[in-house]
Formats: structure tokens, sequence, C-alpha cells
């Protein structure tokens, strides 16, 4: 029982972040959509790209990865509801490629492509925040009734597994980084 909870405390935290990171980025918008000509279109890309990083990491290693298939093996009452999320992630998928190819045009076309832009961002952070709350709300209370000991403990494993390799990456991006030189060695 312990792994079921470090599995669900690790959704459940990770969910928050990417609540408060939705909760930031939509303030930017709302904040710059009246004057788009005040928008910094590498800052908005980067943003884009880290909440996107984010986002799907944790729903296609943690949630599709692990416990979708392992709702799918306890239950067939979870059919509908996975449907629902995999609909969910088709459609945010669709609507952050619009926004890339938004992004793209609208600091070289015009305001007009800034604005429609900020739009479509908004239906994109719609789209997570939406699928966040049926996770939160149906997936996860129904994961705890229907998963077994057995693959919870797999689960937690896996969700380990993960951390400690974000945790390596992380470690090694930070280090400091060796300069070799081209000259030869000093005889």
């Amino acid at each position: 029982m312990l792994t079921a909870t470090y599995a669900l405390m690790t959704l459940s935290i990770e969910q928050k972040r990417e609540r408060n990171f939705i909760s930031r980025f939509r303030h930017y918008l709302q904040v710059n959509a009246g004057a788009p000509q005040k928008m910094d279109p590498v800052r908005l890309a980067n943003q884009l790209d880290e909440l996107t990083r984010f986002a799907e990491m944790r729903h296609q290693r943690k949630v599709e990865g692990c416990l979708m298939p392992a709702l799918r093996q306890a239950t067939h009452d979870a059919d509908t509801l996975l449907a629902d999320l995999e609909t969910l992630n088709r459609i945010g998928r669709h609507t952050l490629g619009s926004a890339r190819r938004r992004l793209r045009l609208a600091f070289a076309e015009s305001a007009t492509h800034v604005k429609m832009l900020c739009f479509t961002l908004e239906r994109y952070c719609e789209n997570l925040l939406e699928r966040l709350a049926k996770e939160e709300q149906e997936l996860l209370p129904l994961a705890q009734r229907v998963i077994s000991s057995e693959q919870w403990f797999a689960i937690g494993t896996t969700f380990l597994s993960y951390d400690a390799a974000q945790n390596e990456r992380r470690r090694k991006s930070t280090l400091p980084r060796l300069r070799w030189h081209s000259r030869p060695p000093a005889s």
C-alpha cells in the first residue's frame, strides 16, 4: 500500500506543479494579449516548450505508460473514462500543433495573428486543465479502488526509475562543463 501512496502522491504533486505553471502561463497571456507588440516571441516559445515538456512527459510516461494500462487490465469500468482522456489528449496535441504553427506566423505577420495565437494557447491550457481535473477526480480514485497491490508495486517501481533517470539528467545538466583547449600540452 505504501507504493500505491507513493505513486498517487507523485501524480498529485506533478499535477499541482503543472497547474501552477499553466496558471502562470495563462496570466502572462492575459496580461499581454491586449498589447501583442509587447510579447516576446522567444519567451513565449520557451514557455510553451517548457509547459509541453512537463505536461506531456508526465502524462505519457506515468499516466499513459503505467496507470492506464494497469486500469485496462484491472477493469473494463474504466474504458469510457480512458477513451475520454485519450480524446482530450488528441485534442490537446492538435491544439498544440496549431499553436506552434501560429507562433511561427504570429510575430512575422501581424497583431491579429498574435491574438489568434493567444486564443489557441488559452485553449491548450484549458484542455490541459480539463484533462488534469478528469484524472484527479475520476481516474485516480478509480485506480485506487481497482488496481491490485502487486500492480501498484510495479507502477511505483517504474515511477521511481523515471524519477531517478530525470534526476540524473538534471544533475548532469548542472555540472560545470570542462573546456578542452585545442593547444597541445606544454613540454
